[in-house]
């Protein structure tokens, strides 16, 4: 049961706050906060954490933007109680359901909810005072930041709800000042104090309560707590295996490092030679059982209370004994060679021709290497009547312009070659009709896509002047999307090939930003 008359107690502890400028790498409208250090569950998915979590969704965008919002029925968010309000509690007044507290009951980050022993790099802490530190990427007004630690009894393979952990929070820490928000772009640091009664995996729930919003955010720390009261390791960890989907065909190999060099006579080598074993979870295991069989001085698991190493599902450790030569050990993936796909899309099947011109607009999609994409347009005679050789890129937009043609059937022939020399070809036959028209050409706006729809830019083109009402052409589907209008406008700028998750009907959060036309 929950409190709801529960009082809070203010620790009256110092707050050091430093100014920083370095943020993600790429920042989305909606960011403001996560915890840097030790890396919290969220931060560890992105590349600036290490990246060493995996398949976490959303969170390898924004660890930042875990932000539980205390308004029923809002798209996209679940609540705790079902009918809750605004969230002017703490934790365990209201806030996200229970198995959603990780992602802040956010749907699109909810691959943070997942619990089990072994999903999670852990962070190594001791008991005593540490040092946890907030990172801001947009200021708030703030009431106050919780800490709160799972119980002595928790199970790590259930679910994280609000009767996984203490009632009472390590740390209960208000902002002197409820008008001066916490600095964008800038850092708080907190002194929590482990409890001594605590060792092994145990995970430590920070909340910060703004002022301004109903927002409260929420992040977990994976902690792996060193009491000193076990039985000591043998083991020095040197490395990791992070699961991933693999194709049947491919190959997975450690490499093996001294202080000199590559130990080739050391490396082990696993043919994914079935669906099952290309499964994310299952090859680390057999990769496991085949290395520490092999007994070559390194070995692929987890360590259980008797510090032997276990083959896991999923993520496993690489460990070597205290003074081995080993120094590091890395997963090395050999894929498979597949074929080389070609598509054309966005043609039709008729046009109009104006005073003996036409302009089509169409997308030659190629899949599985890097090709030199080229058109060439062919009349009945089969001679050429236009050619066009597109900018590097697999997905490129064609706009070809035919200029004096008459009225009758045309090949479109799309070849692509690739580096290695592979040749692939796609071809559509059209019609010209000879009749007066309003059919228009053009470079960015004009007709595209299916239906000649009309857009305003072929994305990423203009990506800067985008706004509520722009119009865009996908390449890679041949579909139009229209800015939506509001705040949320800004994120249809919010891309870069590395950080894609507003990229119209491609990122994984695209309608938050548009609308497919």
């Amino acid at each position: 049961m929950i409190n709801s008359n529960r009082t809070r107690s203010f620790l009256k502890l110092p707050i050091v706050i430093a100014m920083a400028t370095a943020g993600l790498a790429a920042q989305q409208a909606s960011a403001h906060g996560y915890i840097e250090s030790p890396k919290s569950r969220a931060f560890m998915c992105h590349s600036d954490g290490g990246a060493l979590n995996k398949n976490c969704g959303a969170a390898t965008y924004e660890p930042q933007s875990t932000e539980y919002i205390g308004r029923p029925n809002e798209s996209g968010f679940s609540h705790f109680p079902s009918n809750a309000q605004a969230c002017t509690g703490d934790f365990l007044q209201c806030g996200p359901a229970n198995g959603t507290i990780p992602a802040g009951g956010l749907l699109r980050f909810s691959g943070l909810n997942e619990q089990t022993a072994s999903r999670w790099t852990k962070v190594k802490v001791k008991p005593g005072p540490q040092n946890f530190t907030w990172h801001y990427t947009a200021g708030h007004a703030t009431r106050y930041w919780q800490f709160y630690i799972t119980k002595k009894d928790w199970n790590p393979n259930q679910p994280l709800t609000r009767d996984s952990f203490e009632k009472t929070p390590l740390l209960d820490q208000p902002w002197p000042s409820l008008t001066t928000p916490a600095p964008a772009m800038g850092k708080t640091h907190h002194t929590v104090t482990i409890p001594s009664d605590r060792s092994g995996y145990h995970v430590l729930l920070a909340t910060w309560k703004v002022h301004d919003t109903d927002a409260t955010f929420y992040q977990v720390v994976d902690m792996d707590i060193d009491n000193d009261t076990g039985i000591p390791s043998n083991w020095v960890t040197v490395g990791s295996v992070q699961p991933e989907a693999l194709t049947i065909g491919d190959k997975v190999k450690t490499r093996v490092f001294n202080a000199k060099g590559e130990l080739n006579a050391k490396q082990v080598v696993l043919d994914i030679n079935s669906a099952e074993l290309a499964k994310a979870d299952v090859w680390p295991h057999e990769l496991a059982k085949k290395v520490n069989a092999a007994k070559l001085g390194y070995q692929i698991g987890m360590l259980n209370d008797k510090d032997e190493v276990v083959p896991n599902y999923g993520q496993n450790n690489i460990l070597v004994n205290k003074g081995s030569e080993i120094v590091n050990v890395m997963i090395a993936k050999e894929q498979a060679a597949k074929p080389g796909e070609l598509s054309i899309t966005g043609m039709q099947s008729e046009y109009t021709l104006k005073d003996g011109k036409v302009e089509l607009h169409f997308n030659a999609i190629a899949k599985n290497g890097e090709y030199t994409v080229k058109a060439t347009v062919f009349n009945a005679k089969g001679e050429s009547v236009a050619f066009q050789q597109a900018p590097a890129g697999n997905t490129p937009h064609f706009s070809l312009p035919l200029n004096n043609v008459s009225a009758g059937d045309y090949d479109l022939v799309v070849v692509a070659t690739s580096k290695k020399g592979e040749v692939l070809q796609q071809s559509a036959r059209f019609t010209l009709k000879a009749e007066a028209g309003s059919g228009e050409g053009g470079n960015e706006g004009g007709n595209g896509g299916e239906g000649g729809a009309k857009y305003d830019y072929v994305f990423p083109n203009g990506l800067k002047s985008y706004k509520a009402g722009t119009v865009v052409l996908q390449p890679k589907d041949g579909k139009t999307y229209e800015c939506k209008p509001g705040a949320v406008a800004g994120w249809c700028t919010q891309w870069t090939s590395g950080s894609n998750a507003y990229e119209p009907g491609v990122g994984f959060a695209w309608q938050s930003a548009w609308n497919a036309k």
